[in-house]
């Protein structure tokens, strides 16, 4: 069945709003039909027992852990995801999102195929030590020029390359790159085991700041549904391919965030 969730960094963003406490923001969200939190590796190492205490409280599971590495220059994989892993166990998280690395602009091409071929094999050992603790690993296209996986071709590399790893297709971080999302999602779709729900707009609202595409475009964050990319669509095919997994909605960025969220649980829970 279907899971609606959305990031635990939103839910801290509605409580700064808000000026209320995070739990009872992560109640707010609750009430909206949110059933788990995806919970980044920044805000969950070193407090592992107040999360713990947060999520049984509010009755709120985790949907996965996305995590930063820098496998490109430090192969040290053991070192780098061991805690992370370890802080997954104990929260009961079963799927991570590896970030392995980013590039540097004014590094040589062939420096920085090396970088990406380290990511490419650290990704593969991390899955494997994943595995002993029962945690699946999953990467989404991120939206950053620095990224090698920001393109339908930079997350395809990642999957064909590590058979263990699978697609946290993100419906927003395409446009970034100046890519189609429904061309994306056919390229990607027989590796699809996470999503997360992120529409862009191309007008502003809210005095909110966008980020400039690769094409110039500026685009703007917007609840899920309401913006100009075509997720209903996108929504439509997941059901018709069987995807019955997490749905996390996101829109960082925005300066409305709970409002954000009513509009689009709402637009999203009538649609899956």
């Amino acid at each position: 069945m279907a899971v609606l969730a959305t990031f635990y960094d939103h839910i801290k963003e509605i409580a700064k709003q808000e000026n209320i406490p995070v739990v009872e923001a992560m109640k707010e969200a609750k009430a909206l039909g949110i059933e788990k939190l995806e919970i980044s590796g920044n805000n969950i190492l070193g407090r592992e027992d107040e999360l713990g205490q947060e999520l049984a409280y509010t009755e709120l599971g985790i949907s996965g852990i996305p995590a930063y590495f820098d496998f490109g220059r430090d192969l040290d994989v053991k070192k780098q995801s061991e805690p992370i892993l370890e802080a997954a166990r104990y929260l009961g998280a079963d799927k991570l999102l590896v970030i392995p690395g980013f590039l540097q602009e004014q590094d040589s091409r062939e420096v920085q195929e090396k970088q990406i071929q380290n990511m490419v094999d650290s990704v593969n050992a991390l899955a494997e030590l994943a595995a002993g603790y029962g945690v699946a690993l999953v990467m989404e296209e991120y939206d950053s020029f620095d990224s090698p996986f920001s393109t339908i071709a930079g997350e395809r590399r990642f999957l064909d390359g590590c058979p263990r790893l699978s697609c946290a297709f993100d419906t927003g971080n395409f446009r970034f790159m100046a890519e189609d999302e429904l061309e994306a999602y056919e390229g990607l779709r027989d590796r699809i085991t996470h999503v997360h729900l992120k529409d862009r707009a191309y007008t502003q609202a809210n005095g909110e700041n966008g980020k400039t595409a690769r094409d110039g475009v500026v685009i703007y964050p917007a609840p899920v549904g309401f913006g100009d990319l075509k997720i209903e669509e996108l929504i439509s095919r997941l059901k018709r391919d069987g995807y019955d997994g997490v749905y996390t909605i996101e829109h960082y960025d925005t300066n409305r965030m709970l409002d954000y969220l009513r509009q689009s649980a709402a637009w999203v829970n009538a649609r899956i």
